[in-house]
């Protein structure tokens, strides 16, 4: 089934909070400004099963994943980690 990502950010995410230190004009600001306007979930709809499993990890958020980890030049490995710890891939 298809995961959605909520639209509502909360007061204390990583993209509200630290876009200063991340740089609002740099490439990762610009994308945690912009990502939902870029990847929204309904678009990925058709790729989905409507009705049978559990939600996934939202489509949204893997493409911005892909699309940092292809920027960066980074393994796979190295791309979950920096999901995990990295601001930037907040």
């Amino acid at each position: 089934m298809l995961g959605i990502r909520t639209k509502q950010q909360g007061l204390f995410e990583s993209d509200q909070l630290y876009l200063s230190f991340i740089g609002k004009d740099s490439f990762y600001g610009y994308l945690a400004n912009q990502r939902h306007k870029l990847f929204r979930d309904e678009d990925f709809a058709e790729m989905y099963c409507p009705d049978n499993g559990r939600p996934g990890v939202p489509p949204s958020q893997l493409a911005i994943a892909l699309l940092l980890q292809t920027y960066d030049k980074v393994s796979d490995e190295e791309a979950k980690e920096r999901a995990d710890y990295d601001l930037r891939w907040g």
